[in-house]
């Protein structure tokens, strides 16, 4: 039986449609600034997030901290780390979580 679960990628290279040098080279710095070089997000596909099934004998346990964050136009985004168990794919490498209905709720 497969279940479906989220790539994650690294928050520094999360990106947006539109955005700008400055706010490419802000976002970066507040990352690694906030929660260094190893924090990891939800990556995603456009408005979506990026999904994939998997059986469970294909995964592995990881032990990477994954964050969820806020921010405003007012200020930059704040960062807090997710309680979540993340997997690796075993051929691959790529990092995942289980998708949960409330996964996008903190």
């Amino acid at each position: 039986m497969k279940k479906e679960f989220v790539r994650l990628c690294l928050l520094q290279d999360i990106c947006y449609e539109g955005e700008t040098e400055e706010q490419k080279a802000n976002w970066k710095d507040n990352v690694l600034t906030s929660v260094g070089s190893t924090g990891y997000g939800f990556a995603d596909c456009g408005d979506d997030l990026d999904t994939a099934e998997f059986a469970c004998d294909e995964m592995e346990f990881a032990d990477v901290e994954v964050y969820n964050f806020m921010g405003s136009a007012y200020e930059a985004e704040r960062f807090y780390v997710r309680d979540i168990v993340t997997f690796k794919h075993k051929a691959t490498g790529e990092l995942y979580v289980l998708n949960e209905d409330d996964l996008l709720e903190f």
